[in-house]
């Protein structure tokens, strides 16, 4: 049974949600600074024994990234999948946001790939065949970046990866969880 302060302390918190004057101190902004917004595409991987590359997100502005994750949710065909990598690509040139040395070859559905360290390093690789433990400390469990959309280009987080299956037939889905910085945006393409 709920007593008459718990419901005063409930409306309290949902009187506070209401974005405060200047949107810096309700209870809402303090929640979405700690947790970000959070969104996910479902990529399909099926070059033919070649390099490809598949736009994610669009960035406007500049966000702040917490987060930046994936699952293997098709492993169909998925024999040879190498250089893999997340880069930012501002429609012209990429700037890589993880090593191009990262690989998923014959790992399958349920593998996760975590961006987890410094820009020199690949994305570390979860393969639920084994099972494995992340955490902070030695493999850092995510490392947070930011980006900023090339002025007057469209700018895009996107996945690059090489294979030799002829086609490769499989599909990621990424995850990534953000916070806008001055107004920025990051959603699905």
């Amino acid at each position: 049974m709920k007593s008459a302060s718990t419901g005063a302390v409930v409306q309290g918190i949902n009187a506070s949600l209401v974005l405060a004057a200047g949107g810096v101190n309700s209870l809402h902004d303090h929640i979405e600074r700690l947790a970000g917004h959070q969104v996910n595409k479902t990529i399909t991987l099926d070059a033919n024994n070649a390099t490809a590359s598949e736009n994610i997100f669009q960035i406007t502005g500049g966000v702040q990234v917490f987060r930046l994750w994936a699952e293997i949710v098709d492993a169909t065909t998925l024999a040879n999948l190498t250089a893999a990598s997340f880069d930012l690509y501002d429609s012209a040139a990429a700037v890589q946001i993880t090593a191009p040395t990262g690989v998923l070859s014959g790992f399958g559905v349920g593998t996760i790939l975590i961006k987890d360290a410094l820009l020199a390093q690949p994305f570390d690789v979860a393969d639920n065949a084994n099972g494995i433990v992340l955490e902070a400390g030695v493999n850092r469990l995510f490392t947070g970046f930011a980006v900023v959309q090339k002025t007057g280009a469209n700018t895009y987080i996107r996945f690059t990866y090489t294979t030799t299956d002829a086609p490769i037939d499989a599909a990621i889905k990424v995850y990534c969880e953000y916070r806008p910085l001055n107004g920025g945006t990051l959603v699905a393409v």
